[in-house]
């Protein structure tokens, strides 16, 4: 029998990641479709349509880690190595900490173990998934967690879930 859910997005974990992760953590069969060279330009035009969607304190979450995605993204693929080095120092000293304090303040404010609520959500697998990044990133360093013990907490144990961990110890690698 076909799987009943479909994931189309580009051979790279990017902002699909977070997709993938949440059909691992729900044990939910799924398609994997892995759009390649210029299946993207077919594919696109049915993706968009309206979102109705009412806000909330998941879709607030949600939105702040788009937007930590954004700088990491300005440090990657950044060419010229000197902008690079001053992206990446403004992310490790600035952006980040700043990040990591408010997403540890919701942390603490859930009760440690959550962002909302009190099962995984798609927040909390968003959340993960930048870290995951974060935490791979090869300019990151050791001391990444040094005064975010919780956030390294709340990393490690979701990485933990049983259908999260056998979903990373199979996934594809990719740069993003």
């Amino acid at each position: 029998m076909p799987a009943k859910y479909k994931l189309s997005y580009f051979e790279e974990r990017g902002r699909g990641e977070v997709l993938r992760l949440m059909f691992a953590g729900a044990d939910q069969e799924f398609k994997d479709d892995r759009l390649k060279g210029n299946s993207w330009a077919a594919f696109k035009p049915r993706m968009y349509g309206t979102n109705n969607m009412e806000s909330s304190k998941c879709d607030v979450i949600i939105e702040i880690i788009n937007d930590m995605f954004i700088e990491m993204v300005k440090v990657f693929f950044e060419k010229d190595e000197t902008k690079k080095a001053e992206n990446n120092k403004k992310f490790n000293t600035e952006v980040l900490p700043k990040f990591f304090a408010f997403m540890a303040k919701l942390l603490k404010e859930n009760g440690g173990k959550c962002l909302v609520g009190s099962k995984l959500s798609v927040a909390d697998v968003a959340f993960f998934d930048i870290l995951d990044k974060i935490t791979e990133g090869k300019s990151m360093g050791a001391g990444l967690y040094k005064d975010f013990a919780d956030i390294k907490t709340f990393y490690e144990n979701v990485q933990k879930l049983p259908k999260i961990k056998s979903y990373l110890e199979k996934r594809q690698p990719s740069d993003l």
